[in-house]
């Protein structure tokens, strides 16, 4: 169940019927008060399946910066990983860069920088830092991150 920021609960389930079961057992057993129920909505889950050949360029309103980036698939298993809890945003960054070297192959230098995991800072995506002697990277880092964590919560079909 997730609480979003109108107050409203959402009810997650393997399918219809699961979640009629679930809400009549919630209503009738636990709350005992009627419960207003909107139509069951799909939620779409979308994956990167292989590297951009396109580098999206985005500007600022002045023009005067630029960011650009590039999705790319996380090796076979590390979403598991991150959902099982192996790889987590709280790690101490250099085990989990080693955890990511010694597993995956990651470039342990990159895998230290990674910036957030998305959606709510704790989904199976990863936002990494590949630039290279960019300065004042860290003035847009708050930007770039709410930019990702919306993209990731969203999605593009959603």
């Amino acid at each position: 169940c997730i609480i979003e920021e109108s107050g409203e609960h959402i009810v997650a389930g393997a399918g219809e019927l699961h979640l009629e079961i679930c809400l009549k057992d919630l209503e009738e057993d636990h709350a005992c008060i009627p419960i207003k129920v909107s139509d069951p909505v799909v939620s779409y889950r979308e994956t990167v399946s292989e590297e951009s050949d396109i580098m999206c360029l985005s500007k600022s309103p002045n023009k005067h910066n630029r960011i650009f980036l590039k999705a790319r698939p996380m090796p076979d298993g590390l979403a598991e990983d991150i959902d099982k809890g192996e790889v987590t945003p709280r790690q101490e960054f250099k085990a989990r860069a080693r955890y990511l070297n010694e597993k995956y192959d990651y470039d342990v230098n990159e895998a230290r920088k990674i910036w957030c995991f998305g959606p709510e800072g704790t989904g199976p995506n990863l936002l990494m830092d590949c630039t290279k002697g960019v300065q004042y990277l860290n003035e847009i880092k708050d930007s770039c991150i709410a930019g990702f964590q919306w993209a990731t919560k969203e999605g593009v079909v959603a």
